[in-house]
């Protein structure tokens, strides 16, 4: 079925969450709590010596485990029997999704039946050897399946287990779809990249989408953070709601004057490069 939202009007709706959250995991601490890269030579990147285990889609979930790849730890990829379905989406470079490759590029790829129990089997034994547990599914999905956080908290002491949502907790039990569009709708994002003439309109470059991929690798920094000095393993909670937050919000887009459009011409439309529109007067010669 459909999903629909009212537009917010105000940028900057009140109740906004924090960019994310941190809470502390069941299970003992690690006896020696792992040190990013420590035992691991010739490598500079901070998180060299971690191994991240992600089952995610699309672009939030996807885009987090990236950033962390890009800091060193090694991603081992979920993805059910015969791939991704996003691999298939144009364009294609090479036979693949060019965006599914842009962000998953330098994982490592294993296809599991989640839905299956020796398949929650195998991606707990995944977990055992991992320092970061992460997922965007949707709501109630990883209790269904035994694989939420007071789960593999006991299965891997010590875990970070850092869930990437569209909500978090902040629609209720059963929100809408989480989409990038609908979070700009309901977060006064579409509210706050509109000009003060037009409708609101969301933003076509899925704003929170990529947000909400750094803010929820920023909540597993945090969450490593706390377990080295700790010992603890901690459930790091982040939305495309709370990275809509984020952004710093003005009352609004100034209004775009005739000179911020292009010009439509006998020989066309035209566009005035910033100097021209400085000093208009200089048209008209």
């Amino acid at each position: 079925g459909a999903s629909l939202l009212p537009v917010r009007e105000d940028p900057l709706p009140p109740g906004a969450p924090p960019p994310w959250t941190l809470t502390p995991l069941p299970g003992p601490a690690t006896p020696t709590p792992t040190r990013p890269g420590a035992d691991v030579p010739g490598t500079h990147l901070p998180l060299a010596g971690l191994r991240v285990v992600e089952s995610t889609r699309r672009v939030q979930g996807p885009l987090a485990g990236h950033v962390l790849r890009l800091l060193g730890a090694e991603v081992v990829r979920v993805e059910p029997p015969g791939g991704d379905p996003m691999r298939g989406i144009p364009p294609l470079a090479q036979g693949c999704s060019a965006r599914f490759g842009a962000f998953n590029a330098g994982k490592d790829v294993v296809e599991i039946d989640i839905t299956t129990p020796s398949g929650r089997r195998a991606v707990c034994e995944l977990v055992r050897d991992a320092d970061v547990f992460l997922h965007n599914w949707a709501p109630g999905k990883a209790a269904r399946l035994g694989l939420d956080a007071d789960q593999l908290g006991w299965v891997r002491p010590g875990l970070v287990y850092a869930w990437a949502s569209g909500w978090g907790d902040a629609l209720g039990p059963r929100p809408p779809v989480g989409t990038d569009y609908l979070v700009q709708a309901h977060s006064g994002l579409a509210a706050t990249v509109r000009p003060e003439d037009e409708p609101p309109a969301p933003s076509l470059m899925t704003l929170t989408d990529v947000l909400g991929g750094l803010v929820s690798a920023q909540a597993v920094l945090a969450a490593l953070l706390a377990r080295l000095r700790t010992g603890h393993g901690r459930r790091a909670d982040s939305s495309l709601l709370s990275a809509a937050a984020v952004v710093p919000r003005k009352p609004r887009r100034a209004r775009w004057g005739v000179l911020d459009r292009p010009l439509d011409t006998l020989d066309g439309h035209l566009w005035l490069d910033p100097e021209g529109r400085a000093r208009p007067e200089r048209i008209a010669r």
